[in-house]
Protein backbone atom coordinates (compact mmCIF):
# COMPACT_ATOMS: atom_id res chain seq x y z
CA UNK A 1 0.00 0.00 0.00
CA UNK A 2 2.73 2.40 0.94
CA UNK A 3 4.40 1.33 -1.71
CA UNK A 4 2.09 2.57 -4.50
CA UNK A 5 1.07 5.39 -2.54
CA UNK A 6 4.81 6.66 -2.85
CA UNK A 7 4.61 5.82 -7.08
CA UNK A 8 1.41 7.86 -7.05
CA UNK A 9 3.14 10.59 -5.06
CA UNK A 10 6.25 10.48 -7.31
CA UNK A 11 4.80 10.45 -10.62
CA UNK A 12 2.46 13.17 -9.41
CA UNK A 13 5.46 15.43 -8.93
CA UNK A 14 7.15 14.36 -11.92
CA UNK A 15 4.32 15.41 -13.75
CA UNK A 16 3.52 18.70 -11.88
CA UNK A 17 7.64 19.40 -12.74
CA UNK A 18 7.18 18.12 -16.14
CA UNK A 19 4.37 21.14 -16.89
CA UNK A 20 6.20 23.39 -15.09
CA UNK A 21 9.14 22.97 -17.21
CA UNK A 22 7.12 22.98 -20.23
CA UNK A 23 5.18 26.31 -19.48
CA UNK A 24 8.75 27.77 -18.55
CA UNK A 25 9.98 26.66 -21.97
CA UNK A 26 6.98 28.05 -23.87
CA UNK A 27 6.68 31.17 -22.32
CA UNK A 28 10.67 31.89 -23.55
CA UNK A 29 9.58 30.99 -26.54
CA UNK A 30 6.45 32.99 -26.89
CA UNK A 31 8.43 36.27 -25.86
CA UNK A 32 10.46 35.98 -28.74
CA UNK A 33 7.33 36.46 -30.36
CA UNK A 34 6.12 39.49 -27.99
CA UNK A 35 3.15 37.80 -27.61
CA UNK A 36 1.22 38.53 -24.32
CA UNK A 37 -0.38 35.94 -22.34
CA UNK A 38 -3.11 36.67 -19.58
CA UNK A 39 -3.95 34.83 -16.11
CA UNK A 40 -5.29 31.42 -16.82
CA UNK A 41 -4.57 30.89 -20.49
CA UNK A 42 -4.21 27.15 -21.26
CA UNK A 43 -2.85 26.27 -24.41
CA UNK A 44 -1.29 22.55 -26.26
CA UNK A 45 0.20 22.11 -29.60
CA UNK A 46 -0.70 25.74 -30.59
CA UNK A 47 1.73 28.11 -32.90
CA UNK A 48 1.91 31.92 -31.96
CA UNK A 49 2.33 34.71 -34.81
CA UNK A 50 3.86 38.22 -33.87
CA UNK A 51 2.00 40.19 -31.38
CA UNK A 52 -0.87 37.83 -30.72
CA UNK A 53 -2.68 38.71 -27.43
CA UNK A 54 -4.86 36.23 -25.29
CA UNK A 55 -7.22 37.80 -22.28
CA UNK A 56 -8.13 35.97 -19.26
CA UNK A 57 -8.92 32.26 -18.90
CA UNK A 58 -8.42 31.53 -22.89
CA UNK A 59 -8.05 28.43 -23.79
CA UNK A 60 -5.95 27.27 -27.25
CA UNK A 61 -5.85 23.81 -28.03
CA UNK A 62 -4.46 22.50 -31.76
CA UNK A 63 -4.69 25.49 -33.24
CA UNK A 64 -2.21 28.37 -34.98
CA UNK A 65 -2.79 31.89 -34.29
CA UNK A 66 -1.60 34.88 -36.51
CA UNK A 67 0.24 38.11 -35.98
CA UNK A 68 -1.63 41.02 -34.62
CA UNK A 69 -4.78 38.80 -33.58
CA UNK A 70 -6.17 38.77 -30.04
CA UNK A 71 -8.87 36.46 -27.85
CA UNK A 72 -10.87 38.02 -25.61
CA UNK A 73 -11.74 36.65 -21.99
CA UNK A 74 -12.93 33.15 -21.62
CA UNK A 75 -12.91 31.77 -25.32
CA UNK A 76 -12.43 27.98 -26.03
CA UNK A 77 -10.78 27.64 -29.47
CA UNK A 78 -9.74 23.84 -31.26
CA UNK A 79 -9.08 22.90 -33.93
CA UNK A 80 -8.72 26.17 -35.59
CA UNK A 81 -6.55 28.22 -37.94
CA UNK A 82 -6.63 31.59 -37.11
CA UNK A 83 -5.19 34.56 -39.71
CA UNK A 84 -3.44 37.84 -38.65
CA UNK A 85 -5.46 41.07 -37.61
CA UNK A 86 -8.54 39.19 -36.22
CA UNK A 87 -10.71 40.12 -33.45
CA UNK A 88 -12.24 37.61 -31.25
CA UNK A 89 -14.22 38.49 -28.10
CA UNK A 90 -14.55 37.13 -24.76
CA UNK A 91 -17.00 34.03 -24.10
CA UNK A 92 -16.22 32.70 -27.89
CA UNK A 93 -16.12 28.94 -28.66
CA UNK A 94 -15.06 26.71 -31.41
CA UNK A 95 -15.24 23.13 -30.15
CA UNK A 96 -18.16 21.53 -31.09
CA UNK A 97 -18.22 18.24 -32.71
CA UNK A 98 -20.49 17.04 -35.39
CA UNK A 99 -23.36 14.69 -35.33
CA UNK A 100 -24.51 12.97 -38.61
CA UNK A 101 -28.56 14.30 -39.18
CA UNK A 102 -29.27 12.05 -42.42
CA UNK A 103 -28.38 8.90 -39.85
CA UNK A 104 -31.40 6.81 -38.41
CA UNK A 105 -30.05 8.22 -35.00
CA UNK A 106 -27.56 11.09 -34.27
CA UNK A 107 -25.95 9.25 -31.80
CA UNK A 108 -22.40 8.49 -31.60
CA UNK A 109 -22.77 4.64 -30.43
CA UNK A 110 -23.84 3.77 -34.20
CA UNK A 111 -21.19 5.85 -36.46
CA UNK A 112 -17.90 6.00 -33.91
CA UNK A 113 -15.62 4.11 -31.94
CA UNK A 114 -13.20 6.37 -30.26
CA UNK A 115 -15.50 6.99 -27.53
CA UNK A 116 -14.58 6.90 -23.53
CA UNK A 117 -18.18 4.82 -23.59
CA UNK A 118 -19.21 1.88 -24.80
CA UNK A 119 -20.59 1.89 -28.82
CA UNK A 120 -21.54 -0.43 -31.36
CA UNK A 121 -19.69 1.03 -34.24
CA UNK A 122 -16.49 -0.97 -36.05
CA UNK A 123 -14.83 2.16 -37.05
CA UNK A 124 -15.35 5.97 -37.05
CA UNK A 125 -17.79 6.87 -40.13
CA UNK A 126 -17.89 10.55 -39.85
CA UNK A 127 -15.71 13.30 -39.40
CA UNK A 128 -16.66 14.32 -36.13
CA UNK A 129 -13.76 17.42 -35.52
CA UNK A 130 -13.14 18.96 -38.97
CA UNK A 131 -10.56 22.28 -38.58
CA UNK A 132 -12.00 25.38 -38.34
CA UNK A 133 -10.33 28.07 -40.26
CA UNK A 134 -10.78 31.67 -39.81
CA UNK A 135 -9.54 34.24 -42.63
CA UNK A 136 -7.80 37.52 -42.10
CA UNK A 137 -9.11 40.56 -40.55
CA UNK A 138 -12.03 38.99 -38.82
CA UNK A 139 -14.02 40.01 -36.10
CA UNK A 140 -16.28 38.01 -34.37
CA UNK A 141 -18.39 39.05 -31.24
CA UNK A 142 -18.92 38.40 -27.41
CA UNK A 143 -20.43 34.63 -27.18
CA UNK A 144 -20.55 33.56 -30.84
CA UNK A 145 -20.28 29.51 -31.23
CA UNK A 146 -19.04 28.01 -33.85
CA UNK A 147 -18.47 24.11 -35.16
CA UNK A 148 -15.88 22.37 -36.36
CA UNK A 149 -15.00 22.56 -40.00
CA UNK A 150 -16.45 25.60 -40.81
CA UNK A 151 -14.61 28.53 -42.62
CA UNK A 152 -14.55 32.05 -42.50
CA UNK A 153 -13.48 34.71 -45.15
CA UNK A 154 -11.35 37.16 -44.85
CA UNK A 155 -13.05 40.64 -43.62
CA UNK A 156 -16.21 39.21 -42.05
CA UNK A 157 -17.87 40.24 -39.00
CA UNK A 158 -19.81 37.70 -36.74
CA UNK A 159 -22.56 39.36 -34.68
CA UNK A 160 -22.51 39.00 -30.88
CA UNK A 161 -24.09 35.77 -29.65
CA UNK A 162 -24.34 34.22 -33.03
CA UNK A 163 -24.65 30.76 -33.81
CA UNK A 164 -22.56 29.81 -36.85
CA UNK A 165 -23.70 26.72 -38.91
CA UNK A 166 -22.17 27.46 -42.20
CA UNK A 167 -19.24 28.69 -43.85
CA UNK A 168 -19.30 32.86 -44.17
CA UNK A 169 -18.34 34.59 -47.22
CA UNK A 170 -15.53 37.10 -47.01
CA UNK A 171 -16.61 40.65 -46.10
CA UNK A 172 -19.58 39.48 -45.24
CA UNK A 173 -21.47 40.45 -42.05
CA UNK A 174 -23.54 37.51 -40.89
CA UNK A 175 -25.72 37.42 -37.41
CA UNK A 176 -28.26 35.67 -35.59
CA UNK A 177 -29.35 31.99 -34.13
CA UNK A 178 -28.47 30.38 -36.94
CA UNK A 179 -26.48 33.04 -38.20
CA UNK A 180 -27.49 34.85 -41.32
CA UNK A 181 -26.31 36.76 -44.08
CA UNK A 182 -27.16 40.66 -43.63
CA UNK A 183 -24.69 41.95 -45.68
CA UNK A 184 -21.75 42.88 -47.54
CA UNK A 185 -19.56 45.44 -45.76
CA UNK A 186 -18.90 46.46 -49.73
CA UNK A 187 -19.85 46.29 -52.64
CA UNK A 188 -18.22 43.73 -55.11
CA UNK A 189 -15.16 45.32 -56.87
CA UNK A 190 -14.45 47.41 -53.68
CA UNK A 191 -14.58 44.07 -51.79
CA UNK A 192 -12.93 42.55 -54.21
CA UNK A 193 -9.66 45.06 -54.33
CA UNK A 194 -9.34 44.90 -50.91
CA UNK A 195 -9.50 41.60 -50.83
CA UNK A 196 -7.01 41.14 -53.23
CA UNK A 197 -4.55 43.51 -52.01
CA UNK A 198 -3.58 41.40 -48.88
CA UNK A 199 -2.16 44.02 -46.94
CA UNK A 200 -2.29 42.18 -44.08
CA UNK A 201 1.12 40.61 -45.62
CA UNK A 202 2.29 44.30 -45.77
CA UNK A 203 5.58 45.24 -43.81
CA UNK A 204 5.04 46.56 -40.47
CA UNK A 205 6.27 50.14 -40.87
CA UNK A 206 4.49 50.78 -43.84
CA UNK A 207 1.51 49.90 -42.01
CA UNK A 208 2.18 52.12 -39.34
CA UNK A 209 2.98 55.02 -42.28
CA UNK A 210 -0.46 54.26 -44.23
CA UNK A 211 -2.99 53.75 -41.20
CA UNK A 212 -5.24 56.40 -41.72
CA UNK A 213 -5.89 55.27 -45.39
CA UNK A 214 -7.70 52.34 -43.36
CA UNK A 215 -10.05 54.75 -42.46
CA UNK A 216 -11.66 55.71 -46.08
CA UNK A 217 -12.04 52.39 -48.48
CA UNK A 218 -12.48 55.46 -51.39
CA UNK A 219 -8.82 56.23 -50.22
CA UNK A 220 -6.82 53.05 -49.57
CA UNK A 221 -8.66 51.84 -53.15
CA UNK A 222 -6.60 55.32 -54.62
CA UNK A 223 -3.00 54.22 -52.99
CA UNK A 224 -3.89 50.82 -54.06
CA UNK A 225 -3.93 52.41 -58.66
CA UNK A 226 -1.26 55.06 -57.22
CA UNK A 227 1.13 51.81 -55.75
CA UNK A 228 0.34 49.46 -58.73
CA UNK A 229 1.02 52.29 -61.26
CA UNK A 230 4.45 53.00 -59.61
CA UNK A 231 5.68 49.35 -58.90
CA UNK A 232 5.63 50.40 -54.96
CA UNK A 233 6.03 46.81 -53.45
CA UNK A 234 5.95 45.90 -49.45
CA UNK A 235 8.43 42.91 -48.02
CA UNK A 236 5.78 40.02 -46.74
CA UNK A 237 7.13 40.47 -43.59
CA UNK A 238 4.90 41.62 -39.93
CA UNK A 239 7.06 41.79 -37.13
Amino acid sequence: MGFGINNIVRNLSFQRLYLQFKRYKDSKALRKTHTIISLGCNFHRTEFGNHVFLGENVSLFDSSIGDYSYVNNNSIIKNTSIGKFCSIGPNVQIILGKHPSTFVSSHPMFYANNKPFKTFSDKTYIEEYDYATIGHDVWIGEGVLIPSGITIGNGAIITARSVVTKDVEPYSIVGGVPAKHIKYRFDNETLKIINDSEWWNWNVEHLKEKFKLFHNPSEFIDYLKFKNENNITQKDNII
